[in-house]
Order: structure tokens, then C-alpha cells, then sequence
């Protein structure tokens, strides 16, 4: 079972957090001078005031290339340990924040690991339901990646957005309102995975308009929007294609995926694209992805503009909050904003984006 450590001197303190993490965790009680990190551990949780006095101890952990998460009484201690931390939970502790940030950068932590593991003689053997499902999640990175190869300018937008839209997801399944429709982590799966795929139709827009440097005509604008419809009419062509039983079996896969690459540029406000629709007529994966996909082309660099910080991003949700985007995912990305803010940084430390346009995907060929 994955392990999480706690390292805090005020155990009954944490007891609260352990209860909520031991649902998905074994949870490891320990004091920094007895730490030990062995296969089953999958992140760190640790004091605040601990890891402020203990800066080489808080190194050595680093070393572990595991999910520091800091935990503060308030919010003013996280600052002094903000370089080193991942990120941090302040009390009092809620199930939505909690599960959230440590799922989401468990999951990160895990692909960067696998990323750099060479050693594929002595992975264990998936099962034969592993394996459908690894093929699977290949051949989606695969499709989604063409849509990355033709907008280079994207850079590694769509790994992002796919985490930004889990972490949402991971938090807004504890609200009353999202509790029926994020109702188990297989759900939650699919929204992550059809998440990489909201900009596949723009693999049908001319390099013209996808790459130009400058700012869109108004004509050429229209012809962005039908990346959009694009998408979906791709997606539900796919679904036309498979036999009778294999489409039911890829029903909720496909379902998602045709709502997030039709509507994620809808608006809460019905002032959106390409329907119009309004409210709780917007599905609820398109609904997280706008968010999502606002925030990352805000924080990115663009031929027609440069990347703006994480704070003006920030203001910009949080002022579309009731007009562009619905309230309940605003309220959900203010509690995970260091969350959004690290994702994008660890992705891009470990996967950087590609500088120059011009860049070769493939491999020299002998």
C-alpha cells in the first residue's frame, strides 16, 4: 500500500489529517532524526516550525525526490520554507484541500519517476487489465501530442491543464453540489485523461492562424473557434467507427472527451463558444478545463504576447468568477492556488517546453 510520512512532534495535532488520509494512505508517524524513506512511500509531510530550524535535515529530504508538503498553523509560516516545499496544508485541515494537493502531486511524482526509470527488465508485470489500460493512456498521450506537435506555442500546455483539471477535480468531489458527478477515482480518471485531448481540432486549423504571431483578425478568430466543434465531430467519428460492445465499454471515455473539446471555451454567462450554454448546462469536465485552460495561457509565453505571473492570473479567474467561470470551481482553484503555481513549475522543470519552434520531435536516424 502506498505510504505517506508525517513528521511532526505534536502528533495528537495531526491525528485529525491522519484520519483523512488513511482512507488511501498508510500513514508513518516520525520524528526527523528517525526518518526513513523506503519504496512504498509516495510523499512527506512535515511541521512548519521543523522544517524551518532543520535546513540541512530538510535537504537530506529533498534528496528523497519525494512531495515535501509543509504544514502550517497559518498561513504566514509558509513563506520561509516556500523554495524547499512543494506545497502546504494550513490548518484546520479540510478533505477537499488535503486530498487534493497530495494526490495530485503523488500522481506527478509518480510520472517523473517513471520518466527517468530505465530499468524496464525488472518492472513487475502488469496484469492483462493493466496493460489494456497502459495501451490505452499511450495511445491518447499519442493523439494528444499531435495537437502539441502542430501548436508548438502551446509548449506543454496540455500536460498541465490535465493536472490543473484533476486537482480541481480531486477537490470539488467532496462538494455537495459535484459529489454526483465526481463520485469515484475512476471518474476523476477519465476527466484527467480526456482533459489532454480539449485542443485535438486544432490539428484542422491552418499553421497559418495557429502560428501566427500577432493578434487574430476577426475572420481568422472564427476560424479558431471551430477547433472546438472540430474536436468533437473527430472524437464522435471514432466513436461511429468502434464495434457495438467496444462502444459501450469506451462510453464514459468518450462521453467526457466530446464534452471537454466541444465546450471548454463556453462561459458561465452563456457568452462563450460554440453553443452558447449557460450554468449548470456546461458539463461539468468542460467547466473545470476553462479554468484550467485560462490560467495556463495566461502563465505562458505566446507569439502574440509574454507569460504573466501566477498573481495576474489569479485576479483574472478570480474576476470571471460568477460571469466566465462557475463560482464553485473559483472557490476550488483559490483554496489549490500553490498547487496550480507548482504544478506548472515542476512540469516544466522536468518536461520543458519546447524553446524553439523550429525543434525536431524525432530522433536522428542513422
Amino acid at each position: 500500500m502506498k505510504s505517506i510520512a508525517i513528521i511532526s512532534s505534536e502528533f495528537p495535532q495531526v491525528q485529525p489529517l491522519t484520519d483523512i488520509l488513511s482512507h488511501d494512505y498508510l500513514i508513518k508517524h516520525s520524528q526527523l532524526e528517525r526518518f526513513h524513506a523506503d519504496s512504498h512511500l509516495r510523499a512527506i509531510l512535515i511541521d512548519a516550525v521543523i522544517a524551518a530550524n532543520a535546513p540541512t535535515q530538510l535537504a537530506q529530504l529533498q534528496r528523497t525526490n519525494l512531495p515535501i508538503i509543509v504544514l502550517c498553523q497559518h498561513e504566514a509560516q509558509y513563506p520561509t520554507v516556500a523554495d524547499i516545499a512543494t506545497d502546504y496544508l494550513v490548518q484546520p485541515w479540510h478533505t477537499s484541500t488535503v486530498m487534493a494537493k497530495i494526490n495530485t502531486h503523488v500522481h506527478i511524482a509518480e510520472i517523473v519517476q517513471g520518466s527517468f526509470n530505465s530499468d524496464i527488465e525488472n518492472t513487475p508485470r502488469l496484469s492483462d487489465r493493466e496493460q489494456l489500460n497502459a495501451a490505452q493512456e499511450a495511445a491518447i498521450l499519442c493523439l494528444a501530442s499531435v495537437a502539441r506537435i502542430r501548436d508548438h506555442a502551446t509548449g506543454n500546455h496540455i500536460l498541465r491543464t490535465q493536472h490543473y483539471v484533476k486537482a480541481l477535480a480531486e477537490y470539488l468531489r467532496y462538494h455537495p453540489d459535484y459529489q454526483a458527478d465526481l463520485d469515484n477515482n475512476a471518474t476523476i480518471e477519465l476527466f484527467y485523461k480526456t482533459a489532454s485531448l480539449h485542443d485535438i481540432g486544432k490539428v484542422a486549423i491552418p499553421d497559418a492562424i495557429l502560428q501566427k504571431e500577432g493578434e487574430l483578425t476577426p475572420d481568422e478568430y472564427e476560424i479558431m473557434k471551430k477547433h472546438t466543434c472540430l474536436g468533437f465531430d473527430a472524437i464522435h467519428s471514432a466513436q461511429k467507427l468502434l464495434p457495438h460492445e467496444a462502444r459501450n465499454s469506451a462510453g464514459s471515455f468518450l462521453r467526457y472527451a466530446q464534452q471537454v473539446t466541444l465546450s471548454h471555451h463556453e462561459r458561465w454567462d452563456g457568452s462563450g463558444y460554440p453553443q452558447g450554454i449557460a450554468g449548470d448546462e456546461i458539463p461539468v469536465v468542460a467547466r473545470l478545463m476553462a479554468v484550467a485552460d485560462v490560467y495556463d495561457a495566461i502563465i505562458s509565453r505566446r507569439p502574440y504576447k509574454h507569460a504573466m505571473s501566477h498573481e495576474a492570473a489569479a485576479n483574472i479567474i478570480l474576476q470571471g468568477s460568477g460571469s466566465l467561470f462557475d463560482p464553485r470551481v473559483v472557490a476550488a482553484f483559490c483554496d489549490l492556488q500553490e498547487t496550480f503555481r507548482k504544478v506548472s513549475i515542476i512540469l516544466e522543470e522536468y518536461f520543458p517546453s519546447l524553446a524553439d519552434p523550429n525543434e525536431s520531435f524525432y530522433c536522428e536516424l542513422p
